[in-house]
């Protein structure tokens, strides 16, 4: 997962390799990213070198956004819009976050908050 702000750019390069042996072999990647602001941006590069006919190999990315919305019904909720977006954020990034132990993951989402103060508006 992947999140842009400001005029950032996040760009994924990921390398898929299926030797000749590898005999009925299966990926899946998935590449997630959110956009926050009309400045900043997503790419996404998969390198796929499939050598065995049997393998099954997926690839999925998807971009998103803030969305108007989503800001106008926290805020009619009394949730203002820079703690909506780092609540939406959170949320984006929460599947991530619990693959961490606990340490890391109260430190990255500290620096995360502390990235996005002033991203909104």
């Amino acid at each position: 997962k992947g999140i842009s702000a400001g005029k950032s750019e996040n760009s994924y390069r990921g390398l898929v390799k299926v030797l000749p042996g590898a005999e009925g072999a299966r990926n899946y990647s998935q590449c997630d990213s959110l956009l926050i602001g009309d400045k900043c941006g997503a790419h996404t590069f998969p390198y796929v070198d499939v050598r065995n006919r049997s393998a099954v190999v997926e690839h999925e990315a998807t971009t998103s956004k803030i969305s108007d919305d989503q800001l106008f019904y926290c805020n009619q909720r009394g949730i203002g819009t820079e703690e909506a977006v780092g609540l939406i954020v959170n949320g984006y990034a929460r599947e991530v976050l619990n693959k961490l132990p606990m340490e890391f993951a109260i430190e990255a989402q500290r620096l995360l908050s502390i990235s996005l103060e002033g991203s909104v508006g």
